[in-house]
């Protein structure tokens, strides 16, 4: 808008006039922020896309301080996404403020009320995109990027260096401002596009009776099971398909995706495991996951344990096989064993005692417990 159309010196004041302009500024208010940043004069123009896997296709950026900058984000992926740029040092809390936003965090776009966020996207449903202008601060530092949406924060995450001098950037195998899997598997390559596209099906969505943590995963010879991040445990396991979640791509509809096939293992007593006592449950803390041969590696903490799990499909199917290794383990482990009918459970260690397997705690370091339905 140009300065003349605000100037009402050498105009007659009418009370039409004066209602247009209204109207006018009105409407300018009610314009989305990346609608209005089109327009706007930018130093630099980064695109990204998320992509399969909870990732970014570029991990780290350079940007000059004090230079604005537009970013426009792709959501060429299959789940919901968004993007937040946050204060140095400030990723974690953020995330974990997006997380306790429970039922109000869809209708808020999983951005919390917090000064730390310096620009953030909306979700952005498969397909859509949005752009957004990023006012670099003064001062040179690293501004971390990351996506909100439940047990996304800790993996899918990226750094924006803001530096006069971007050739003098860690490399990859030794940047701790972007994601672990980057620096372990790619750390021979510096690409600004590190991660290949072909994933396994995994997909992260509102599933049935679960929290708005869920991770469907679908494994080969027709088993799939949901993961839930948010309690970190295996809610269910099911036979015949995978899902269908056409339902779910309207953006903040909240549907859950259904399951094609059937449910044969349900988790009936919530978090698994107890540490030192049978009664004593650990509340868990959800540390991200890794892929192993196309399949997620959950991992979380119970106090000063690091809990590895991951689960396989069975020899014998309908069935699977949940492989478990535990670090800083060196007290007794009870593990609870869910009541379902129809199905046969083998441990690979312990002793089975009013259901549950009772380890020692050189027998929890390393065990798996197999899960087949007799139906």
């Amino acid at each position: 808008m140009q300065t003349e159309y605000l100037n009402f010196e050498h105009r007659e004041r009418s009370g039409s006039l004066f209602l247009v302009l209204i109207f006018v500024i009105g409407i300018l208010f009610a314009l989305p922020t990346q609608l209005l940043a089109q327009n706007e004069t930018v130093d630099k123009t980064v695109e990204l896309q998320a992509v399969a896997g909870l990732k970014y296709d570029k991990v780290r950026f350079t940007v000059e301080p004090g230079s604005t900058v537009r970013i426009t984000l792709e959501n060429a992926d299959e789940m919901i996404h968004n993007m937040l740029i946050v204060k140095p040092d400030t990723r974690v809390e953020v995330v974990k403020a997006a997380e306790a936003m429970g039922e109000q965090g869809m209708q808020n776009d999983f951005v919390p009320q917090s000064e730390n966020i310096l620009a953030n996207t909306p979700l952005l449903k498969p397909g859509a995109e949005a752009s957004i202008i990023f006012n670099v601060p003064d001062q040179e530092a690293i501004y971390p990027y990351v996506c909100t949406y439940p047990a996304h924060g800790l993996v899918m995450y990226g750094a924006i260096y803001a530096t006069e001098n971007p050739d003098d950037l860690p490399p990859l195998d030794e940047d701790p401002n972007i994601p672990e899997p980057v620096r372990n598997e790619m750390a021979a390559s510096n690409a600004m596009h590190p991660y290949e596209m072909e994933m396994p099906t995994l997909t992260r969505l509102f599933m049935p009776e679960s929290s708005p943590a869920s991770i469907a995963v679908g494994m080969e010879k027709n088993q799939s099971y949901n993961w839930d991040a948010g309690y970190s445990f295996l809610r269910y396991v099911w036979d015949g398909g995978y899902i269908d979640a056409s339902d779910q791509w309207d953006a903040k509809a909240q549907e859950v995706a259904e399951i094609e096939g059937d449910i044969y293992y349900r988790n009936t007593t919530g978090f698994p495991f107890r540490v030192a006592r049978q009664d004593s449950v650990p509340n868990p803390e959800f540390e991200g996951y890794r892929m192993i041969d196309g399949y997620p590696r959950f991992m979380y903490k119970m106090g000063n344990i690091l809990v590895q799990e991951l689960i396989l499909p069975a020899e014998n199917t309908p069935g699977f096989r949940i492989k478990y290794t535990l670090e800083n383990v060196d007290q007794p482990i009870w593990y609870a064993l869910s009541n379902n009918d129809d199905v046969r459970v083998e441990v690979s260690k312990g002793t089975i005692e009013e259901d549950m397997v009772k380890l020692t705690a050189n027998q929890a370091r390393e065990f798996s417990i197999t899960i087949i339905s007799e139906e």
